[in-house]
């Protein structure tokens, strides 16, 4: 407890915002990895910039996309011709240097020098015109910036890396670049619609009215102060602080380049727990969550009101878009109350 009602109200209402925000992406990062939405972006990506044919050892075709998610460097655990969640840059520059530089009629050479790069680029006709034209310009860049730093001092000069790994560098750049473009994508076709369908379900089906909930806190002392405190406490806690950053990861990147059904059944496991036993702080708060059949129905009459009716709905659409905000947010949000109210009021002049 602050020693400040309003501040106390505030916070208790953001740390409600923050465990219904918790069961949201925990439920939306279960759907994400049950059908592997990320994995199915990585791929539509590698499969629309990489569309055209390669040869492959064996002496037949492929999609030059295909063949960077079959590649070893790059396919963990993921089955053939399918991406897998998340590609280091490392791996897809290695990946795709292979095969573009994959000579049929001499198998077993292996491209070395930036010169030998540079004309399988020009010869290859695996890669879009502007691709091509981009891959170049970095070669040239990595071959000319190579060439300025080698005029330093000799320690300076064999501290360096070659130019062929500039230009590798360059590459893994653009990669990340575009992993960028790809989450902003994953965000806007599932992650939003997720969040927003999963959050107006578990707002529905547990009632959290922003307004009942602001109400009952305002005129309970007793719970609006207990709820303060777990705000307050929630800051410093690591297993609130843990979910953060796991949702973070997550929603953001997956760091996970292939999941096996085991793995995909304890990543559920686990998301089902955490929902849970948000659930569990939601309901021994006291807090009146859950329907009745008397919430929309005037106490005098016994009918159903249209002014609950639309208090009920404003203060449910209320609290779905809080939900929007996600985890993060509200965390931060609680930590900067937390810190405010840690300040204390002003001590008192001695005099």
């Amino acid at each position: 407890m602050s020693g400040f009602p309003i501040l106390d109200l505030v916070g208790g209402i953001i740390f409600i915002y923050f465990l219904l925000s918790i069961i949201s992406s925990s439920a939306v990062e279960m759907v994400m990895t049950a059908f592997k939405l990320r994995g199915k972006m990585l791929g539509k990506w590698l499969k629309e910039i990489f569309n055209m044919d390669i040869t492959l050892p064996d002496g037949t075709k492929q999609k030059l996309g295909r063949a960077i998610m079959d590649h070893c460097s790059v396919t963990a655990l993921s089955k053939a011709g399918k991406a897998p969640s998340y590609i280091d840059a490392k791996n897809f520059t290695a990946a795709f240097l292979e095969k573009i530089t994959y000579d049929p009629a001499n198998k077993n050479s292996i491209t070395m020098d930036l010169d030998s790069i540079i004309d399988s680029i020009k010869k290859s006709d695996a890669l879009p015109h502007s691709l091509q034209r981009v891959l170049l310009t970095y070669a040239y860049e990595a071959r000319d910036k190579y060439a300025a730093v080698s005029k330093a001092t000799v320690t300076e000069a064999t501290s360096i890396m070659s130019e062929v790994d500039l230009f590798k560098q360059k590459i893994e750049r653009w990669f990340d670049t575009n992993m960028d473009r790809v989450s902003g994508a994953l965000k806007i076709k599932y992650i939003r619609p997720l969040t927003l369908s999963i959050g107006i379900i578990a707002v529905v089906l547990l009632n959290a009215d922003s307004i009942s909930i602001a109400k009952f806190l305002y005129t309970n002392p007793q719970a609006r102060a207990s709820m303060a405190a777990q705000a307050y406490d929630a800051g410093k806690d690591t297993s609130f602080q843990n979910k953060v950053a796991r949702i973070k990861m997550g929603i953001d990147t997956s760091k996970e380049s292939g999941l096996s059904f085991q793995q995909i059944k304890d990543t559920l496991n686990a998301q089902m727990a955490s929902i849970k036993n948000t659930k569990a702080v939601l309901e021994s708060s006291g807090l009146p969550l859950g329907w009745t059949k008397n919430d929309l129905r005037d106490p005098s009459t016994g009918r159903y009101s249209f002014k609950l009716i639309l208090s009920k709905t404003t203060g449910l659409f209320a609290t779905v878009l809080a939900v929007m905000m996600g985890a993060p947010f509200w965390f931060d949000v609680l930590n900067k109350i937390s810190n405010m109210r840690s300040a204390g009021k002003k001590p008192e002049s001695s005099s």
